[in-house]
């Protein structure tokens, strides 16, 4: 798969920036602050209620934040077709005054619920607090009740890569195997593929490494990413040198490939633990040599770990005319624009004097 000048743009822009540290670059949900835990802290009331018998407006069964409705509830864009049945879960926003279903909740979680209103929310939670965090949700994983699942899904998802080790004791390799080969769950492949390489199975790298070889253009970044990064969990840095060997210093590694392979070895780097930053570095380093016109994508990762001895080999790739995918090209002049050695200077000088930038 060929991508588009605006696909490249994407990259770049996520490639020269930071990812949070409190949110896994490869499965966080694509609006982290909308998941169920940030809704509940946002709202300024929630209640478990029914619809009235009368099929007008909602009777509150429970009130778990805020003051008790003093009118009759009416929500605003309700599901589609009837009211839903059963005790759901409803939140208030006092800046628009009107009440919005989250979804199905049993009485019985009621407790559950006002557990995550005295909750941090993800952004604000020290990374201490993490496994205590996750240990939590984990047993709700693929919960009966849809939104007990949802919310244990998102909650782990965007959690920070090094804290999901934590849970390998309570992992399930074969339920998540399962989870994995399930249609209706494929938006949450990601977690599981990457909770498949926490979970330490050692069959499952061999799965991996076949996937890999075999994966089509179908496939979701984050999804092709999970694959790469839970074959490095399980193999470690003999993983990488496959990795290096099959992807990094092949100049015809297809684009989707090779950028779901630099976002798991920037997560895996940053990370530091499975692979070490500095073996991720050697790759990169693989990487400049043997496929110069793609050897800005890790100059991103060059600079935030403040790796600046690169200088001469990005400039040398600019002065070569060497044709270059666009957001390699801007990552290496980034790169030097950033890099404080003299050196550096001297070569963007040097490169704006032939008229090269």
């Amino acid at each position: 798969m060929k991508l588009s000048v605006r696909a490249w743009c994407c990259i770049v822009l996520w490639l020269l920036s930071a990812p949070a540290a409190w949110a896994c670059a490869i499965c966080a949900p694509a609006d982290v602050q909308n998941t169920l835990v940030q809704r509940l802290f946002a709202a300024d009331a929630v209640v478990l209620a029914a619809a009235s018998d009368a099929g007008k407006g909602w009777r509150v069964l429970d009130t778990l934040k805020g003051m008790p409705p003093s009118t009759p509830i009416l929500v605003t864009a309700p599901l589609p077709g009837s009211a839903p049945a059963g005790t759901q879960l409803l939140a208030y926003s006092a800046a628009t005054q009107s009440w919005r279903v989250l979804g199905h909740l049993e009485p019985a979680r009621a407790d559950w619920a006002r557990r995550l209103m005295a909750m941090r929310r993800a952004v604000d939670t020290p990374e201490a607090a993490w496994p205590q965090r996750l240990a939590f949700f984990a047993p709700d994983l693929e919960n009966a009740e849809p939104l007990v699942a949802e919310a244990a899904y998102e909650e782990i998802s965007v959690a920070p890569y090094a804290a999901m080790r934590t849970l390998r004791p309570v992992l399930d390799a074969a339920g998540l195997q399962g989870w994995l080969e399930s249609p209706e769950l494929a938006s949450r492949r990601p977690l599981y593929t990457l909770l498949l390489g926490v979970a330490g199975a050692p069959a499952a790298a061999e799965r991996l490494e076949a996937r890999l070889l075999g994966a089509d253009a179908a496939l979701s970044l984050g999804e092709y990413s999970a694959l790469f990064a839970a074959y490095l969990e399980l193999r470690g840095s003999a993983g990488l040198q496959w990795l290096e060997r099959q992807f990094l210093t092949d100049p015809s590694c297809p684009e989707q490939a090779l950028q779901a392979a630099l976002l798991a070895l920037s997560v895996h780097g940053n990370d530091g633990v499975r692979v070490s930053r500095e073996r991720v570095i050697q790759a990169y380093a693989a990487l400049i040599r043997h496929n110069p016109a793609r050897a800005g994508l890790v100059a991103s990762d060059l600079g935030n770990w403040e790796r600046w001895e690169f200088a001469a080999d990005y400039a040398a790739i600019l002065k070569s005319g060497t044709t270059q995918a666009f957001a390699s090209r801007y990552g290496m002049v980034f790169y030097l624009m950033r890099n404080p050695l003299p050196a550096a200077r001297e070569a963007l000088q040097a490169l704006r004097a032939a008229n090269l930038l």
